[in-house]
């Protein structure tokens, strides 16, 4: 009954990894938070920052507006479908990364940093799109495989198109999104969703962004921290977690201040 010398056991006879249960969150709770904007960017909103995961046939984004201390409104989730080979979806990708987004005082706000992931079959032509659009904050990124690793890194230009790439310690941020969506109160950190249905957060959103749970993994008696799939179902879309990740990732590199 001992749940202590039973980790030890495994790890030390069997030199297996012990899980736990893990710490997660349910897509329910969240989907019942959504709330009625009435306007495509709320007042309190002072910057407006892009996520965008890299997949075979489409490009999966999130738009995101960031108010004092990290309060967050989702704005717009968004699928373009295609085939990547050919210079259209990336040519679609570029106009919606270009729109404004109106706040109900009038002002129009643009995307101040895109963070764009660099894995899977397309690495090089986003760099290229992205090296492309520096003037914009438009970045490639990668996912860093250290669960530990710190969630900005210093860029580097070691690709073959010379396109400022960053690092980024997705573990890290990953933590820091569950905390902030555990907030329940209207404030720093606390994040909003609409329930506007042309904004693309429905239920298929919510699942995906609780697809994985935190869970504390022993190796040889050494405990770390490792995110994974709650299961191989339901939650194995984990695309609308990374592309979150992104955009909070990209109100860090943009490096404004959340203050009004």
């Amino acid at each position: 009954g001992n749940v202590e010398l039973m980790k030890a056991w495994v790890n030390t006879e069997l030199g297996e990894c012990w899980e736990e249960e893990g710490e997660t969150l349910e897509e329910d709770e969240l989907l019942k938070r959504r709330e009625k904007y009435n306007c495509m960017v709320p007042e309190e909103v002072l910057y407006i920052t892009a996520g965008v995961d890299t997949q075979d046939d489409r490009f999966e984004i999130e738009i995101v507006g960031f108010g004092e201390e990290y309060e967050s409104w989702g704005i717009k989730y968004a699928v373009i479908y295609g085939d990547l080979k050919l210079t259209q979806v990336w040519d679609d990708l570029d106009k919606f990364l270009l729109q404004t987004f109106e706040k109900p005082s009038g002002e129009k706000l643009t995307i101040i940093c895109t963070c764009m992931d660099s894995g899977g079959h397309f690495t090089n032509e986003v760099y290229k799109f992205c090296k492309a659009r520096f003037n914009r904050r438009v970045f490639a990124i990668k996912g860093s495989n250290d669960s530990a690793a710190a969630y900005i890194q210093k860029p580097t230009k070691n690709n073959r198109e010379q396109a400022y790439l960053f690092t980024l310690g997705v573990d890290t941020g990953k933590s820091l999104l569950m905390d902030r969506l555990k907030i329940e109160k209207e404030g720093p950190g606390y994040c909003h969703f609409p329930k506007e249905e042309d904004r693309g957060y429905d239920e298929k959103y919510f699942i995906g962004l609780t697809s994985e749970k935190k869970v504390l993994r022993y190796k040889m008696g050494r405990p770390y921290f490792a995110w994974e799939l709650k299961d191989r179902g339901k939650h194995k879309r984990n695309e609308a977690l990374d592309v979150r990740n992104y955009a909070v990732a990209a109100i860090e590199i943009a490096g404004v201040p959340l203050i009004k």
